[in-house]
């Protein structure tokens, strides 16, 4: 891997940390949020979700025009757009403002993921592709334990934390200004029946678009659930989530998986041990929690890149970008659906609220199996 290449896949891993992040920041903020604008907790969790509801109907619209754009004008315009828009968040004086500002910077955060996924496919080489692919999942899944962290250590609260991040926005899009060739999208206008027929006939990416939304339901609903529950559980939240955190680390032992089995079976290993994670939780008890946090970020780093690996190498340069878009719009479509669904599902207690992500969980899994034996990657 040259110089210039590792320089890129850096900063696009410490862009994929601040823009991700935002979709998990609000979660241990709920109770300030509701105290601040004086509504119900259940209520100010739709900051959380507006965001996410935003962010993943963007990647429709942003992976289809990196395609036809190029990748660089995509990231470069959408970080100073998401940094416009996280000063409008900190400026937010009543809910429903904050609201509306949440879900325009969920919109702008949308150009990054599938513009930078796409350009990790395409710039590599193809033997160093797998390592690329984890390490920005590894980026994607680490900003969801370490912005919870961070909000709770800074004591800042939402409208000062916004202002501290919008120049880092600003500086990344710099950044990758002088990091990115510019290449321009490769499609034709001939090719636009083509570049859609193929991706909805080929089963693997089909497969792996439906297994998406509930890889971050359920890490999503493990975390936030937790928030909710954090009185019956008795559980110290910090350290639920540092134990999430160096299991993520996996990411970077999903790629030789790939590389060995095939990236389908990489996102199987890891759906299972998702959906094991919440047995564990179902136990009771703090031991039994972090073993499951840990247990559930194992799984969740085993299923992130072998889903990415998958649609990316079955896509083509073409189309690709909407490819990922798909992707990204079903994963996080899952994260946004969980907080109040947690909500809705706490009243009854923990049963309820770890057996159902479970359920969905092994049911990706089995679906990706009925597909049948993938090919092993290159």
């Amino acid at each position: 891997m040259t110089f210039r290449n590792g320089f890129l896949l850096v900063l696009l891993m410490l862009c994929g940390f601040i823009i991700v992040g935002q979709l998990y920041v609000t979660i241990p903020l709920v109770a300030d949020i509701a105290d601040q604008f004086g509504i119900e907790p259940a209520q100010a969790a739709l900051v959380g979700s507006a965001f996410g509801f935003a962010y993943a109907a963007g990647f429709l619209v942003f992976g289809p025009l990196s395609d036809r754009y190029g990748r660089k004008p995509i990231l470069v315009l959408g970080l100073l757009a998401v940094a416009a828009a996280t000063v409008l968040v900190s400026v937010a004086t009543s809910f429903g403002l904050l609201l509306l500002a949440r879900a325009i910077q969920g919109f702008a955060a949308s150009s990054f993921p599938p513009a930078a996924l796409s350009l990790t496919a395409e710039a590599l080489p193809p033997q160093h592709r797998p390592f690329g692919i984890s390490l920005m999942s590894f980026a994607f899944l680490a900003a969801a334990p370490l912005a919870q962290f961070f909000a709770v250590q800074s004591g800042d609260g939402l409208s000062v934390m916004m202002l501290e991040l919008a120049p880092i926005y600003v500086l990344g899009a710099l950044g990758l200004f002088f990091a990115v060739k510019h290449k321009a999208g490769k499609r034709r206008a001939q090719e636009e029946d083509g570049r859609f027929a193929g991706l909805f006939h080929n089963a693997g990416i089909a497969a792996a678009w439906c297994a998406a939304p509930t890889v971050l339901f359920g890490f999503v609903s493990f975390h936030a659930g937790a928030q909710a529950l954090s009185v019956s559980l008795g559980a110290d939240l910090q350290m639920l989530r540092l134990a999430g955190l160096p299991p993520l680390l996996l990411t970077f032992a999903a790629a030789p998986v790939t590389r060995r089995y095939g990236a389908l079976v990489t996102a199987q290993i890891g759906l299972f041990l998702a959906a094991s994670s919440f047995g564990l939780a179902l136990s009771g008890g703090t031991s039994a929690l972090l073993a499951s946090s840990a247990l559930l970020s194992s799984g969740v780093a085993f299923a992130i890149p072998g889903l990415i690996a998958t649609i990316a190498q079955r896509a083509t340069d073409a189309n690709r970008g909407l490819a990922l878009a798909i992707y990204t719009f079903s994963l996080f479509l899952g994260a946004s659906l969980a907080p109040p669904a947690v909500y809705a599902l706490a009243v009854s207690g923990g049963v309820p609220l770890w057996l159902f992500p479970a359920c969905l969980l092994v049911l990706a899994a089995f679906g990706l199996a009925a597909i049948g034996k993938p090919s092993t990657a290159t």
